[in-house]
């Protein structure tokens, strides 16, 4: 695993991709944890699901952001390799939930 090519994004670039029509901000954890909290305007795929077919669903001519718990979690950084590898222009917000829960950023609760 330790050859994952992808790019990072910080909380102040997924913050400006937010308001974006440009980018795709996409929660890779599971549904549960989806509906629980995420950030305001993401969307859930989670990384079973997009390595399996779904990312075939989203837009390539658009910049995706991959997140999911935070730094100890490796999901954001596999979708996002995955979906390099697969033609799109995508990084990991490595942060994920975590950080941005922890600097009072807008999130959501509820939807699908």
């Amino acid at each position: 695993m330790g050859n994952l090519k992808f790019e990072t994004a910080s909380k102040e670039q997924v913050l400006k991709s937010v308001e974006s029509e440009n980018t795709i901000i996409v929660n890779v954890l599971a549904e549960e944890a989806y509906r629980e909290k995420h950030i305001k305007g993401s969307v859930s795929i989670p990384l079973s699901d997009l390595t399996g077919g779904e990312y075939q669903k989203l837009d390539r001519t658009k910049k995706i952001i991959t997140y999911c718990a935070g730094y100890k979690c490796n999901a954001s950084r596999e979708a996002a390799a995955f979906l390099k590898d697969n033609g799109f222009s995508a990084s990991a917000y490595e942060g994920g939930m975590k950080e941005w829960t922890e600097s009072g950023l807008p999130v959501e609760e509820g939807g699908m």
